[in-house]
């Protein structure tokens, strides 16, 4: 899916659209109901979405069309996702309690300053 994503850094809401296949609505709103998925604004107010937003919504958008699943049935798969990803990096850091708490510390500042955008 990356590779089929123009080569720039941000999308306005109707790229997004033509992108995704989705309405704008159906963005904003599930926007509404995915904490993950916060797009930043432009100084005008506008979303503005990186190629993260797109893939995010692209998983959801399988989830709910493809699979079949619920909006709960999606939150829930994208919580496993997000728990499988910390799995992954304990298991890559070798167990380690004080690299791992540090990593978990970066993350959530990073998400913290993301969301202020």
């Amino acid at each position: 899916m990356e590779a089929a994503l123009p080569d720039k850094m941000y999308f306005k809401i109707g790229e997004v659209s033509r992108i995704t296949d989705l309405k704008p609505s159906v963005i904003r709103f599930w926007e509404s109901e995915f904490k993950e998925l916060c797009p930043a604004k432009s100084r005008s107010g506008q979303r503005v979405y990186r190629h993260s937003d797109i893939q995010l919504l692209l998983r959801i958008k399988t989830f709910l069309y493809s699979e079949r699943l619920t909006i709960e049935g999606a939150r829930c798969r994208l919580a496993q996702q997000a728990f499988k990803s910390d799995s992954d990096m304990q298991k890559h850091e070798g167990n380690d309690p004080v690299v791992l708490k540090l990593l978990r510390d970066v993350k959530a500042e990073l998400q913290e300053l993301y969301s202020m955008f």
